[in-house]
């Protein structure tokens, strides 16, 4: 059997934290994913690596910050989505800003850079609210209104 590789480690609290990689009993080692995996989803998280200019809400936005940049793209791609899937992609979306803001938090002890964090903690949760109710026109001008 083949090892578990290390694909992520963070540190919590005192608590080490590690995402390991799982082999599936049955899928070839080296082969990623699973037998009947919906093929949208491969077309969806195709585009993960590059955030492409202009929106295409059937792609997944990469969210690995909170910069501006990420924040427009992630409203660029609320103005035009319309269909159930386009808006669970962006709840994630959302949920990864979040979550980011949200680790920040625990450690930031500058009180302007704090303050700001929890603006955009709220903001992110309050657009993520916003697109579970079907509004993410309402989602991408709360999102705009930090830019």
């Amino acid at each position: 059997m083949m090892p578990n590789r290390v694909l992520a480690a963070t540190t919590i609290g005192m608590r080490k934290t590690e995402i390991r990689e799982c082999p599936m009993p049955g899928i070839p080692p080296g082969r990623r994913g699973y037998p009947r995996r919906d093929p949208c989803y491969c077309v969806a998280v195709a585009e993960i690596a590059a955030n492409q200019p202009g929106a295409n809400p059937g792609h997944i936005v990469t969210v690995t910050d909170f910069s501006p940049e990420t924040l427009r793209n992630l409203v660029a791609h609320l103005e035009v989505s319309t269909s159930f899937e386009h808006l669970v992609y962006r709840e994630a979306e959302l949920d990864a800003i979040w979550s980011i803001t949200g680790f920040f938090l625990a450690s930031e002890d500058d009180p302007a850079k704090r303050d700001t964090l929890l603006r955009l903690h709220g903001v992110a949760h309050q657009a993520h609210d916003l697109v579970g109710k079907g509004r993410p026109m309402d989602a991408a001008g709360v999102l705009r209104a930090l830019l």
